[in-house]
């Protein structure tokens, strides 16, 4: 009997101890987004990324072809993604398109294998604002290289929605300047027609 608590014991421990190890082989990847902000019709830059949120460096488990190294970005409804900014590297950007059912593409960008826990990797989408759509709404979002579900052991922020802020449009100039730019002419001429009949009547005079 005591032989068996033991026994039970041990394995229980060593369940704890692999669960332990195998926390600690995973990576957090944190979904980062910022609002697409502007009028319609203008092109804007968005920051759109990922953060290594620990504790692993990346996914070491050695599954291949199942390493979460990549994430999609859904561009909102209404709005269409014209380019990638170059990265400060100066090197090509990490990003495929890929065809969806409706609307533009979405770009799934592969994550760098050097991704120290802490670290932020994020790229400058250029993004046009075709159209308001009410409560549109874009993603960020993790996904494993072959489009299986990651690996991770915090899932809840594993997407970031990309929304849209679509400013009012500039107010158009009022037409308040014109009849003042008439009045003025009018002036002037009344006055210039008044100044040449009083020169005409001097000269009338002094003949």
């Amino acid at each position: 009997m005591a032989a068996a608590a033991v026994l039970t014991a041990g394995l229980g421990l060593a369940a704890a101890r692999a669960q332990a190890g195998e926390a600690t082989r995973l990576v957090d990847y944190q979904a980062i987004a910022q609002p697409v902000a502007g009028r319609v019709g203008q092109t804007v830059e968005v920051e759109l990324g990922v953060r290594n949120g620990g504790p692993a460096a990346r996914d070491t488990d050695g599954r291949a072809g199942h390493d979460p190294g990549a994430y999609e970005v859904t561009a909102p409804e209404g709005t269409t993604i014209t380019a990638l900014a170059t990265p400060a590297d100066g090197g090509a950007h990490p990003c495929t398109a890929k065809a969806r059912s409706e609307g533009g593409p979405s770009y799934v960008c592969a994550i760098g294998d050097d991704f120290p826990a802490g670290d932020r990797e994020t790229l400058r989408f250029h993004v046009r604002i075709d159209k308001k759509v009410e409560g549109a709404e874009g993603r960020v979002e993790i996904v494993d290289r072959d489009g299986c579900p990651p690996r991770d052991p915090d899932p809840q922020n594993d997407s970031a929605p990309i929304r849209v802020e679509v400013a009012d449009p500039a107010p158009a100039p009022t037409s308040d300047a014109a009849p003042s730019r008439t009045l003025l002419l009018a002036t002037t001429s009344g006055t210039a027609f008044s100044a040449a009949v009083i020169a005409l009547g001097v000269a009338r005079r002094r003949r």
